[in-house]
């Protein structure tokens, strides 16, 4: 299993290509979300991104390439501009506490509830800045199930959050630090799926008081 996000389709040789090829691949992120994977058509593609067909075709000769690609480009976004900056402001938290502190019902009551307003926060912002990035993921991963070309990347993607949360989980004295952080991933995920669906519930009460509950049940005890 790699280790690093590659792309699949042919190589750009020159910026103009590059910035082609990119107009491409926006295009099918674009269909993505509007109408689902199964929507991503060369023609389709071509349409959206104002290019010929044959534009689409040198580059991604393979549909399954071009949705890879797309899941490439998207996956690296996510890691840089989403992920990224909630791991610099969840350890910005958790460098506030101390285990010993855990040993305190009060402080422990105020960890619980940070770390679950922090996870709440997230998912509240994607839906109410980035629900595009939501769909997307979603769509994606349940693509990775189809397709075995994607599941690697699909794999890739989800160990790179589970990376945060992994030493999240070891700073705060889990002693299942591993199992934890999947835990919450595959929680987190959850609520984002089941908040797709309603997204009348997408407020700070709902989504609080499920991840604070799910903290306080993983927060060990001092």
């Amino acid at each position: 299993m790699t280790n690093v996000i590659q792309y699949q389709g042919r190589k750009a040789r020159r910026a103009g290509s590059e910035q082609r090829r990119q107009a491409i691949l926006e295009a099918a992120l674009a269909i993505i979300i509007k109408d689902g994977i199964r929507s991503v058509r060369h023609r389709a593609v071509a349409r959206e991104a104002d290019v010929p067909l044959s534009a689409t075709t040198y580059y991604f000769k393979d549909i399954s390439d071009l949705i890879a690609d797309t899941f490439t480009l998207f996956a690296e976004r996510a890691l840089t501009e989403v992920i990224e900056p909630f791991k610099q402001k969840a350890f910005a938290l958790l460098s506030e506490f101390s285990r010993e502190s855990l040993a305190d019902p009060e402080q422990r009551k105020q960890m619980v509830m940070l770390i679950g307003q922090m996870l709440s926060s997230f998912i509240i912002d994607e839906f109410e800045q980035r629900r595009e990035h939501v769909v997307a993921e979603h769509a994606f991963l349940q693509e990775a199930v189809r397709d075995d070309r994607l599941r690697d990347l699909a794999d890739l993607y989800l160990r790179q959050q589970l990376e945060s949360l992994h030493i999240a989980t070891e700073l705060l004295g889990s002693s299942n630090p591993r199992l934890d952080a999947e835990l919450i991933l595959s929680s987190m995920m959850t609520l984002e799926q089941r908040l797709l669906v309603h997204p009348e519930n997408a407020h700070a009460e709902y989504v609080e008081a499920r991840l604070c509950n799910l903290v306080d049940k993983l927060l060990p005890h001092g």
